[in-house]
């Protein structure tokens, strides 16, 4: 790998330590699929959807996979997306891509929604990436709009971040009206890939009630979406952000190392960016460098917080905020 080949001369434990993480960071990255069926290309990414035309039964609902790619892309930051409808109103969704570039996020579209032409839009750091649309030919609807005089629902918290397979939950609740007591509450979620988890409860007699949703560890980073029915009728959506922090168990050894000054702090930085850029360290809402020429010295404090997270004293999120820092000083370059 190209960073082995340093400038500096380094100590032969620096060679052997930067040599130990490129052979263990040789790992196949997730792989998320881009649905494409319509969409379009700029040279900042691609904008795709899987379906073009669709119609919707009042039984069936439709999803629509809105998916594509970020060029260039850095982990964390937002990618927005505007939908204008048939009657020229406006809707705004945003999510966040894999450390790969790749997103995707789901659009369900149940009996609320009108026949006719929408368009999409997509832009990334105030750039469009692309467009895309979708025909709705006919609705299968009841005499009964969705979210009318049934309930209530709530989310906690709209972005959620995590360390790994850290355990952590989604907090929603809310309230039925004229609620029959021991009815379930049922909870449609979507996942950034269009796969879907079901959960359920039951309300207080008051027709209040809370789920406690728990984040699956193989579920990636992304925007989910939470659809809530009772008595077969959806009665409200809410949606929130995951974002996971990925770092490999074997950098605690590495980072220990250069805290008790084994490893000098030119190769830890070698080592952090090719980690970074080789999209083995995934960190969410990475910033972007705001001093330009640095001088390379990285704070005591620094050194002192990595020991401290490669012992188990603070948390993955103390730690990362640590290389945050780094990265908007120039001392760490993403590319």
């Amino acid at each position: 790998m190209a960073f082995l080949n340093t400038r500096r001369t380094v100590s032969d434990n620096s060679v052997i330590v930067f040599t130990l993480i490129v052979a263990m960071a040789i790992i196949g990255p997730n792989s998320v699929s881009v649905f494409a069926s319509t969409g379009s290309s700029t040279d900042y990414g691609s904008l795709n959807m899987d379906k073009d035309t669709v119609s919707i039964s009042e039984f069936e609902p439709t999803i629509i996979q809105i998916s594509g790619t970020i060029d260039d892309y850095l982990q964390g930051q937002r990618i927005f997306f505007e939908m204008i409808k048939p009657d020229n109103t406006s809707e705004k969704m945003q999510t966040i891509a894999n450390k790969d570039g790749i997103f995707s996020i789901p659009l369900y579209l149940d009996y609320n929604w009108v026949p006719g032409n929408y368009q999409l839009s997509a832009t990334y750091l105030g750039n469009e990436i692309g467009s895309a649309s979708f025909l709705i030919t006919s609705v299968d609807t009841p005499n009964i709009q969705v979210f009318a005089n049934i309930g209530s629902l709530e989310i906690d918290d709209e972005e959620i971040t995590i360390s790994g397979n850290e355990k952590s939950t989604v907090e929603i609740n809310g309230n039925i009206e004229n609620y029959e007591k021991g009815v379930p509450i049922f909870f449609k979620i979507i996942h950034p890939n269009g796969k879907i988890t079901n959960v359920n409860v039951t309300g207080k007699f008051s027709g209040d009630f809370k789920a406690h949703i728990s984040i699956g560890k193989n579920w990636e980073s992304g925007t989910f979406s939470i659809i809530a029915s009772y008595e077969g009728e959806d009665f409200g959506q809410v949606n929130f952000i995951l974002n996971k922090i990925q770092i490999p168990k074997f950098f605690k050894n590495v980072a220990n190392w250069w805290s008790n000054g084994l490893v000098e702090d030119a190769e830890f930085v070698d080592g952090i960016e090719f980690l970074i850029n080789e999209k083995i360290i995934d960190i969410p809402n990475l910033p972007k460098s705001t001093v330009v020429g640095s001088d390379d010295k990285i704070p005591d404090w620094i050194r002192q917080n990595v020991g401290w997270w490669a012992n188990g004293l603070i948390s993955d999120e103390e730690f990362v905020s640590g290389i945050k820092y780094l990265v908007e000083r120039g001392i760490i370059t993403i590319q």
